[in-house]
């Protein structure tokens, strides 16, 4: 864990880029781990040993899991050369830093262990089938436990004083993620994570986010809070501004749901990836 002097002020005026609306009467090391997470894209030449990842996977592992079905592997890359192919998944913003990082994790929804259970209960009983991949939910049951999982992982990471970074980048060509990796095609790569030794010269900080009133609700949803965001396009824009790399959020989420973004990646063609892994989407 990152040992700091900063006050929960300091950690919450940096998360939202102004003074919160209440300060937390009570604060501990995981609060503070988690409320001044950032993501790292820099990386000294430090591996992370084979111990430390086997104990961050061991955290992530220990997340729920919807129905105990377990329903996520893991791949722990540290070869160079596998490394590079992620990063050239990734694209030329992201490569540097994916190529560079001591360890990439990938994570995929694997069903074949269910597809194997069932395999053996059909030689008793044939009319026994695996109904649920014919649903959409079955997908997003694998979504869910990824995404629980690795923020368990990254909780861990920080907590023995290493960096992360997420990579929905490696779903730009989840085909070609299941090459590198090796993967059959009912076992789809959804989710990658950076993890190494931070480079205290990276130009970054605790990047700001929404103000709290349009994400947290109470009782019922408010339609007007979730879209007031206030003068969040200038607090993100000061933040970069940092480092002479001034950014309008608004300008950054158009831009990033419209065809030059969608279309230049493959995440278009993930459908057609999870039909071929024996998903229905019904």
């Amino acid at each position: 864990m990152t040992e700091t002097t900063a006050t929960p002020l300091d950690h919450l005026t940096a998360r939202w880029g102004k003074e919160p609306d209440f300060i937390p009467e009570e604060w501990n090391p995981v609060l503070e781990n988690l409320i001044s997470h950032r993501s790292v894209r820099k990386w000294l030449p430090t591996e992370v040993s084979e111990n430390q990842i086997r104990t961050i996977a061991a955290a992530a592992q220990s997340a729920s899991t919807s129905s105990n079905k377990q329903v996520v592997s893991v791949v722990a890359v540290r070869d160079a050369e596998a490394r590079q192919a992620l990063a050239e998944v990734g694209g030329p913003a992201q490569a540097p830093h994916i190529s560079s990082a001591p360890v990439v994790l990938v994570w995929l929804v694997d069903t074949s262990r269910i597809r194997q259970a069932v395999a053996a209960a059909q030689e008793e009983k044939p009319e026994v089938e695996y109904t649920g991949a014919e649903y959409l939910d079955e997908i997003l049951v694998g979504a869910c436990d990824v995404g629980i999982n690795a923020q368990n992982a990254v909780a861990a990471a920080r907590s023995l004083g290493l960096g992360t970074c997420f990579l929905g980048s490696l779903r730009n060509d989840a085909e070609r993620v299941g090459e590198i990796l090796g993967t059959p095609e009912y076992v789809v790569p959804f989710l990658g994570l950076e993890i190494g030794h931070p480079d205290p010269g990276e130009e970054a900080g605790i990047k700001p986010r929404i103000p709290q009133s349009a994400y947290l609700h109470w009782e019922t949803y408010d339609a007007e809070a979730a879209t007031d965001v206030g003068d969040y396009d200038q607090t993100l824009a000061e933040y970069f501004g940092r480092w002479g790399k001034p950014s309008s959020w608004t300008r950054q989420l158009v831009g990033r749901v419209g065809p030059k973004a969608v279309l230049s990646a493959k995440r278009h063609f993930l459908r057609r990836v999870f039909e071929r892994a024996g998903f229905g989407l019904k």
